[in-house]
């Protein structure tokens, strides 16, 4: 009986200690369609995500690359709304003739086509770091990496458990 009680606060142990080392990272979309993040229910930044990820370097690249694919079509997206806009400025602040109609028409495509790229860049950004945070939490959730685990341990000679660090 002793030995068992003894198994079994070794393995509560084991599942407290990797509860504390690894949290559980999720994310949830602002009103602007961000990503906000969140360990274990507090907001935390990108740059806390990577130092949490860190303990699975592919994840935590493959989440540094998509953040910053993120952020980049964030910012050309921003960047043809201002194109438009300040094409549309630019026509209605003279006189309108043909010169004008026709920088303001280039200005108005450039911005389409930087408006496109956006979209689709930040879709996959999107799609690319969720799919790195579902990996980390598989992984945290399943032991996998340097964390303390209890295993049973069998041999043709001998038997018993072994806890892992």
């Amino acid at each position: 009986m002793k030995s068992f009680s003894f198994t079994l606060l070794l393995f509560s142990v084991v599942l407290l200690a990797q509860a504390q080392t690894n949290p559980r990272i999720s994310y949830r979309e602002n009103f602007f369609g961000n990503h906000i993040y969140l360990a274990n229910g507090e907001k935390v930044k990108a740059a806390e995500i990577e130092k949490l990820m860190s303990l699975f370097p592919e994840d935590a690249l493959l989440f540094s690359k998509a953040n910053q694919k993120m952020v980049m079509g964030e910012s050309l997206r921003w960047g043809g709304w201002i194109l438009a806009t300040g094409s549309l400025v630019y026509l209605f602040s003279g006189e309108i003739n043909q010169q004008r109609a026709l920088i303001v028409g280039g200005l108005t495509l450039g911005a389409i086509t930087l408006s496109t790229i956006s979209v689709s860049m930040k879709r996959n950004g999107k799609r690319e770091t969720s799919h790195a945070i579902e990996s980390f939490n598989y992984k945290v959730s399943r032991g996998f990496g340097y964390e303390p685990s209890l295993k049973i341990k069998i041999s043709p000679l001998a038997m018993g458990l072994s806890l892992n660090f």
